[in-house]
């Protein structure tokens, strides 16, 4: 069963937190989300994979009181039918890696990108990813986001390396790779707004500058600067994800058409030798 019936999870959280103090209801979230995901990450510390699960949009342990409301909207607007239909297609289109998807109600304390709160997020492992969305979610909004993710889950299956062991090339690439398989199924109108934010001169002159110094930087906590922008490092927002797209372009403009199910499996170090952005 690869989309997650997280639904029947939901409506036990809703009915356990009735019966719970305040004080409990993390604890509550935890035993129920958190848990059962053991299994697939046996080396992850329980506590830090919920926090990478709430840092990355899952709703608060003190919203659930909305959660009776919010599963029975997203009920209505099929979402786990449209997630599974999706992944039906993609995976033998990619030949990817088969995957538990877990979908879950994004948290009411969203960040502001380019003047919109956020309606959506995701976070993808080699073997799961998680959807968080919002009940006012477009279906091409989350289909898109479900493309981007599932990449993601491609290429880490491919690249079997661990959050600790990802290089920041790695990472560049990573999010260039998902943004494209984005723009081919979907169109240039689906993919995100940072993906051209910065024009091809300007990514490859600031790849020049600070991306080539700091390319073998291990770990994706620590690669968080270089994508999504700092001020201490002179670097502009969204600066890794705009340039890891520009990266793929380039590559496929020197290669040619390249099919998905290959693309995701070309070493990061061939990618970029045979792009425009040279590690020189």
């Amino acid at each position: 069963m690869p989309v997650i019936p997280t639904q029947k999870l939901l409506y036990k959280i809703s009915e356990s937190c009735k019966q719970q103090p305040k004080n409990q209801l993390a604890e509550v979230q935890r035993k129920i989300i958190v848990t059962p995901l053991l299994k697939l990450f046996p080396q992850v510390p329980q506590e830090a994979l919920y926090y990478e699960l709430l840092n990355s949009g899952l709703f608060k342990p003190h919203e659930w009181m909305a959660l009776d409301d919010t599963v029975k909207q997203l009920e209505e607007r099929d979402v786990w039918g449209i997630v599974k239909k999706e992944y039906r297609r993609l995976k033998p289109l990619w030949d990817g890696p088969k995957v538990r998807i877990y979908i879950y109600p994004l948290t009411n304390n969203r960040p502001i990108f380019e003047g919109m709160t956020a309606n959506k997020n995701g976070v993808a492992f080699n073997k799961a990813l998680f959807l968080f969305v919002t009940t006012d979610l477009a279906e091409a909004e989350l289909t898109t986001l479900f493309v981007h993710e599932y990449h993601h889950s491609c290429r880490l299956f491919y690249l079997n390396k661990t959050p600790q062991e990802m290089l920041l090339k790695d990472s560049v690439v990573l999010e260039g790779m998902a943004e494209w398989a984005v723009e081919e199924l979907y169109g240039e109108k689906s993919l995100s707004p940072w993906a051209k934010r910065y024009s091809y001169e300007e990514a490859l002159m600031i790849w020049k500058q600070s991306f080539v110094p700091a390319l073998n930087v291990k770990g994706v906590g620590n690669h968080h600067a270089y994508l999504y922008g700092d001020r201490k490092k002179q670097l502009p927002k969204w600066i890794g994800y705009c340039i890891g797209y520009h990266i793929v372009q380039s590559y496929l403009k020197n290669k040619g058409p390249v099919e998905q199910s290959t693309l995701c499996k070309i070493p990061t170090d061939d990618l970029l030798a045979g792009s425009d952005f040279s590690t020189d």
